[in-house]
């Protein structure tokens, strides 16, 4: 199993937060990982993207270069350049809230969820990236849901457990819609 994910959206969208939990997830797991991320020279709002390669076996090359086989656009300004960074037959998932009029060229696979307005109706649009995170886990089987809950959990738990509880909502409420189709 080799998974090449590309998680991206504007700063403070949490693109990163979804790799790093995807990461440790995978380490949880038994499985291989690596992450980098690039992200614009802008303090908040600037596009950012996170890379992730997930394996069961050695990982030659940490990067993801036009071959990711599962892509994310969190925003709009991000979604075309998504394409670009993913391979024939990957699956992008797009953030309807905010893409209007997604259209995949022939040969991706596109997952459109309305994930801010899902995020909303879960506490705080800011947990639209957990919305996604579950859907992605739905489609893919990338992970268990119950490894990244763990996860989030470990990482914000006593720190902010309100925000914990929302985004464990935000997180199950994607994976159930991912789930639907």
């Amino acid at each position: 199993m080799l998974t090449k994910c590309m998680f991206s959206g504007s700063g403070g969208q949490g693109s990163a937060l979804m790799a790093k939990l995807v990461c440790l997830a995978s380490i949880k797991e038994g499985l291989k990982v690596v992450m980098t991320q690039t992200y614009g020279i802008e303090q908040r709002g600037g596009d950012s993207t996170a890379y992730v390669i997930v394996s069961d076996g050695p990982i030659g090359s940490p990067i993801v270069e036009k071959d990711a086989t599962v892509a994310v656009a969190l925003s709009k300004s991000i979604y075309d350049l998504c394409f670009e960074g993913t391979a024939p037959g990957g699956t992008l998932f797009c953030n309807t809230s905010l893409v209007e009029e997604p259209r995949a060229p022939e040969g991706f696979v596109q997952v459109g969820l309305p994930v801010s307005d899902m995020a909303m109706e879960a506490g705080s649009v800011r947990s639209a990236n957990m919305v996604m995170l579950g859907a992605v886990l739905a489609r893919t089987g990338l992970l268990k849901l119950e490894t990244v809950e763990q996860v989030l959990t470990e990482t914000m738990g006593a720190k902010k457990p309100a925000l914990l509880e929302m985004n464990i909502k935000a997180l199950h409420t994607g994976y159930e819609a991912g789930l639907k189709g």
